[in-house]
């Protein structure tokens, strides 16, 4: 019975490709619009909540939103998730309403098409290189300044499945502190299992996202930042297995 599971997640994993590149091909003329005429990161951003939302939804993942305490919309915040598939940007653009824009991986460039507006619309970079987490740590805060929020994974990539969190590191946490706003922890439960990094399995169902409660960066230094929001990620993960 098990090649019958894999091979339902197999198709299954690859209609929420399709979906996506469905979703995505139709909206190229308008992201192309605003990304190369009139240029707007605004209206890019709900472009993308909108794509997130629709490929989520043709998918079967529904999310199941948890907020400890309302968020005002209008202000910036350095929002923390712990990165568990490569679903967790869509999941959390369509969670939240709020202008945001995310850190991701330099090499997503190289995808065709997706690539170009990737580039154009989001926050890039190597993290093996100082320079290009230099520049990305320069390109959050001024994406601050403009009025959106950023979105950083602290554990710099999807852990093995084995791991459960991986150690932060400190740049999003140097940005709070040196910019004096609020993080946000974000715990994504069950989309590692839903998922994983295994093309052979995986299934729809409900994905449960927690939006914590913001925690001041007034008087706190960036290792305690760090680990508070280590703690408060790790605490819900732990909460949910158990």
């Amino acid at each position: 019975m098990n090649w019958i599971k894999f091979l339902f997640s197999l198709l299954w994993r690859l209609w929420v490709f399709l979906s996506f590149c469905f979703s995505f091909v139709s909206l190229i003329p308008i992201l192309f619009l605003f990304t190369s005429f009139y240029k707007s990161q605004i209206i890019i951003n709900y472009i993308t909540k909108y794509l997130s939302y629709i490929t989520l939804l043709l998918a079967g993942i529904n999310i199941k939103l948890e907020i400890e305490q309302p968020l005002n919309d209008s202000k910036q915040y350095i929002l923390c998730s712990n990165h568990t598939s490569t679903l967790d940007i869509p999941i959390i653009s369509t969670a939240l309403q709020m202008p945001l824009l995310f850190i991701g991986k330099k090499e997503l460039v190289k995808i065709p098409i997706f690539g170009y507006f990737y580039k154009h619309n989001s926050i890039m970079v190597n993290r093996e290189s100082i320079k290009d987490s230099y520049s990305a740590y320069i390109q959050a805060s001024e994406a601050i300044d403009k009025g959106f929020s950023v979105c950083i994974f602290p554990e710099g990539g999807i852990p093995e499945p084995k791991i459960q969190l991986r150690n932060f590191k400190n740049g999003a946490f140097k940005l709070a502190y040196e910019k004096n706003i609020e993080i946000i922890p974000i715990t994504i439960c069950d989309i590692k299992k839903k998922f994983p990094s295994q093309y052979y399995k995986g299934f729809p169902g409900n994905v449960r996202i927690k939006i914590h409660k913001p925690i001041s960066s007034d008087k706190k230094s960036i290792e305690d930042l760090k680990k508070s929001a280590y703690n408060t990620i790790f605490e819900e993960l732990k909460n949910h297995e158990s």
